[in-house]
């Protein structure tokens, strides 16, 4: 796996290699190959590959990820009038950038994230693919700017201090992963997906989108059934043959549901019936309906099958070591899923395919339906009350009291359907959040993060909205910032469909309608598939467990390491209440959340303790849950 960094001084007296500690950090990616180079009073880095440089070597490419249109893009540049260049991934990159200067984001196709050193220009382009596949955070004072594709290497340059960030933290309660470009450390940024950012070297930066996902709403495609179904056909069979690799086994993930079990039939297609695996985790006596499914997928499909149970005595085992090399904090139980998943997989081969998007491109999940999120009157009545109050009441008010007029202003432009939609999704309440946290819950307003998505507005459907929602937060991270990150610690390559730019923005001109039934969730999808697997299969409903693993895990030892956490860091310095922690641990037994807000709080803890409380090392330590929580 690769992996990039940089850093530009204040001048070249005050260079002290903090290449050295960003890269010794990112080996841990797994690959202990390493590449420098030094202009001036900037030091550019990569791990797992070399850098790429012009025949002048005044544009330097650092390059983590793969591109899927190397041959395409080839011809583009000769059409172009570029002279022959070489067909690798990194050269292509730097013959697009050194032809179409910043434009060359258009031409690619992939998953990435880049940095160029261009001396030529002054400057220090950073860029990320467009969904938010490869990680990028970057760090900019008075003195240093330092990036990285690890929040841990930038921490272990000793120039950030190593403070939570507060805000984001409190958006980490209210939804269980830290949305866009914030992180949990102070001062440090995530770099979105889709986005550039210009570092000149006068000290002056600009982040650009150079991809609208959102445009792709309003192409409407206005073709009957039958063509959009071979027109999906045939994108989801071109983006699995993009994907997959010359002459080197292949697996795939298996979950049970509609999205992993398309994968597998485009790569069974493919692959013109060869045998290759296909990998399934389950929690005991959790989810063994899904695993059920996934056995019938991979029968139907003659895969080599690998399963893997995870037992309550196993749940803890790893759990310091995955949220190290996660980066950030995950509420999302799934995160032993998936580690243990890549565990699986990485015994049998080196890359392997999942479903991960599907239900955010099609509304696969039942989140999205009205049985889910439970639509009433009151939020027509409150659309209806919106509308008097921009068109009469804000207008009188802002006469008479203009902070009044503006608050009414900001609540009469928050749609509610989206806005309820952000609630029934949140993993703490608002109310729920200020007894757990009162100094962070001052601090996030779901309405004002709401309001950062000025392209919402675009959107006409219900639906779409939320599925445009979901791509721009859950999706990127949440659950591709697990899976890029623990299937990198076993360097797995990891591939996804679904996630194909072509794809994503044919699915985008689908209409989609105001409201879904459970039996309409992944529509389209489904037609597509449907000739495939039983009838029984393709008509399973994906519902939220809200009491997912509740009572699999109400035992005496995690009890025991629920009240650890009322000596620890988070109640210490007041971010969490004692008192509604005690509550919640006597409340194992009887509340249907109490187990889901004390693990967030848990894996908070954890990421507490090792990102902010000790010093950042290059490898995992090799503690267990109670042996860091007793540490201090």
């Amino acid at each position: 796996m690769e992996g990039i960094a940089g850093v530009v001084y204040p001048d070249v007296f005050q260079i002290n290699h903090l290449i050295v500690p960003l890269l010794e950090t990112l080996k841990d990616r797994g690959s202990a190959l390493s590449d420098s180079y030094s202009f001036k009073h900037i030091e550019l880095g990569n791990v797992g590959s070399k850098l790429c440089s012009n025949e002048k070597k005044t544009i330097t490419l650092s390059f983590d990820g793969v591109i899927y249109n190397p041959k395409n893009l080839h011809r583009e540049l000769l059409r172009s009038g570029f002279p022959l260049v070489k067909t690798a991934p990194h050269d292509l990159v730097l013959a697009a950038y050194c032809q179409w200067g910043i434009e060359f984001l258009k031409h690619l196709d992939g998953d990435f994230a880049l940095a160029f050193l261009d001396q030529e220009k002054g400057r220090i382009i950073l860029a990320r693919d467009r969904i938010g596949k490869k990680p990028l955070y970057w760090f900019h004072d008075n003195h240093h700017f330092i990036f990285s594709s690890q929040l841990k290497a930038i921490l272990a340059t000793g120039i950030v201090p190593a403070a939570a960030a507060l805000d984001a933290l409190a958006s980490y309660l209210f939804f269980g992963y830290i949305p866009q470009d914030m992180t949990p450390i102070r001062s440090v940024n995530k770099l979105l997906p889709g986005h550039y950012l210009q570092f000149n070297f006068n000290g002056s930066k600009s982040i650009e989108p150079y991809w609208s996902y959102s445009s792709y709403f309003q192409k409407t495609v206005s073709d009957q059934k039958n063509p959009i179904i071979n027109q999906l056909n045939h994108l989801m069979l071109e983006s699995v043959k993009a994907r997959l690799p010359e002459n080197r086994p292949v697996g795939c993930f298996l979950s049970g549901g509609l999205g992993s079990a398309s994968v597998a039939y485009y790569m069974h297609k493919v692959l013109n019936d060869c045998k290759f695996s296909a990998f399934s985790v389950s929690f005991a006596g959790e989810n063994d309906a899904d695993m059920q499914a996934a056995s019938e997928v991979a029968k139907k499909l003659d895969l080599l099958h690998y399963c893997e149970e995870i037992k309550p005595t196993d749940f803890l085992t790893d759990l310091v070591k995955i949220i190290w090399y996660l980066d950030e904090p995950l509420a999302d139980p799934n995160i032993v899923a998936t580690w243990h998943l890549a565990k699986l997989a990485a015994t049998k081969t080196h890359t392997v395919f999942s479903g991960m998007g599907s239900d955010e491109l099609f509304a696969g999940h039942n989140r999205y339906t009205t049985q889910e999120q439970g639509f009433s009157t009151f939020a027509a009545v409150t659309q209806f009350s919106m509308q008097f109050l921009r068109a009469l009441l804000i207008p009188l008010l802002n006469v008479v009291y203009k902070k009044g007029a503006f608050s009414l202003l900001r609540q009469s432009r928050t749609n509610p359907w989206q806005f309820d939609y952000l609630r029934q999704n949140a993993l703490f309440s608002e109310s729920e959040l200020a007894k757990a946290a009162p100094r962070l819950a001052e601090l996030f307003d779901p309405e004002v993060f709401l309001h950062k998505f000025h392209h919402l507005s675009r959107i006409k459907s219900t639906v779409s909205s939320f599925l445009y929602f979901d791509i721009k937060t859950r999706l990127p991270d949440c659950f591709i910032l697990q899976y890029e990150r623990l299937m990198a610690a076993h360097n797995l390559k990891w591939l996804t469909p679904f996630l194909d730019q072509h794809l994503m923005e044919y699915v985008a001109s689908l209409v989609e309608p105001e409201s879904l039934a459970e039996n309409e969730t992944a529509s389209f999808l489904k037609a597509v598939i449907k000739p495939v697997f039983s009838t029984s299969f393709v008509q399973r409903p994906k519902k939220t467990r809200k009491t997912f693993l509740r009572n699999w895990l109400i035992d005496p030892e995690m009890r025991d390491i629920f009240l650890l956490l009322k000596r620890g860091t988070l109640v210490e310095t007041g971010l969490i209440s004692n008192r509604w922690l005690q509550r919640q641990i006597e409340q194992l037994q009887t509340s249907p959340y109490a187990f889901k807000y004390l693990w967030s709080i848990l894996v908070l803890e954890i990421w507490f303790r090792l990102f902010i409380n000790r010093s950042i090392q290059s490898t995992p330590p090799n503690l267990s849950v109670k042996q860091l929580l007793i540490e201090y």
